[in-house]
């Protein structure tokens, strides 16, 4: 990447509609295979293992993209979510509610519905998704009072898809920032986590967005750190390189909480 000027996640410049729709929603995007595809094989993976189970699940991931609920929603009947910017939270209600603005995520319900053996009942997965979908809640993370304000039980599972990615800008941010979902969790509950590795940047139109540069093994030891047993580890290579982002390789991990820290 040639450009220089880094902004962040919570800068008023990012285009979170561009950001979905050049990274992630439509199958002419160039990176969609490893963006989409290769993490929504993994989710209905452990989706469709029995693993992970339960009545009640909170997500978060970057630009309220909806394609991780479409297989989380066969074992989860009530889904809450979590945005951390008021562009996202619109983002993901315009879908919801099948607003003129919203995204189009039928590639992503098509695709997963062909993983499940049932190629024609996308339609009705994207219902499913809106049944089961209770709320969706802005989370400040600057605000200490933020979390007192998201009326959500604790959950089984919670699923994160690249947000860590963009919400953290130094180590100490992702730990509070893992300590904070955590305290949604049951103990005995899943974590399913989805996070770029050892990524500085990623580019939306002509800007450019810093991230959390971090590998896999400080993954891992904030995960301990936190109260997981992490039950399942799956490094994803990157296939080619692209001028959209340059992380190296994803990282799918399923952890189980088993202590309040």
């Amino acid at each position: 990447m040639s450009y220089t000027i880094l902004k962040n996640y919570f800068s008023k410049e990012l285009n979170i509609k561009e950001l979905v729709e050049s990274h992630f929603a439509h199958e002419d995007v160039s990176i969609i295979k490893e963006s989409m595809c290769e993490p929504m094989k993994r989710l209905h993976e452990v989706f469709s293992s029995g693993l992970v189970k339960g009545n009640r699940m909170l997500e978060s991931s970057i630009g309220g993209i909806i394609y991780p609920l479409f297989p989380a929603s066969n074992c989860f009947k009530e889904i809450h979510i979590i945005d951390v910017t008021d562009a996202s939270v619109n983002q993901c209600k315009q879908w919801l509610e099948n607003g003129d603005e919203a995204t189009d995520w039928s590639f992503a319900a098509k695709f997963v519905s062909q993983l499940e053996g049932n190629e024609d009942g996308w339609k009705e997965k994207e219902e499913q998704v809106r049944s089961a979908v209770k709320g969706v809640f802005k989370y400040g993370l600057l605000d200490s009072n933020s979390k007192n304000s998201v009326a959500i039980p604790e959950v089984d599972c919670i699923l994160t898809v690249f947000l860590f990615n963009v919400i953290c800008q130094t180590k100490e941010d992702f730990k509070h920032n893992l300590k904070i979902f955590t305290s949604w969790l049951k103990v005995g509950g899943y974590l399913v986590f989805i996070f770029a590795l050892n990524m500085t940047c990623y580019r939306v139109g002509d800007q450019l967005f810093s991230t959390l540069t971090v590998d896999n093994k400080f993954i891992r030891k904030v995960m301990t750190d936190t109260g997981y047993v992490i039950e399942k580890e799956e490094v994803i290579p990157t296939a080619k390189e692209n001028d959209l982002t340059d992380y190296k390789d994803m990282v799918c991990i399923v952890a189980k909480r088993v202590r309040k820290t």
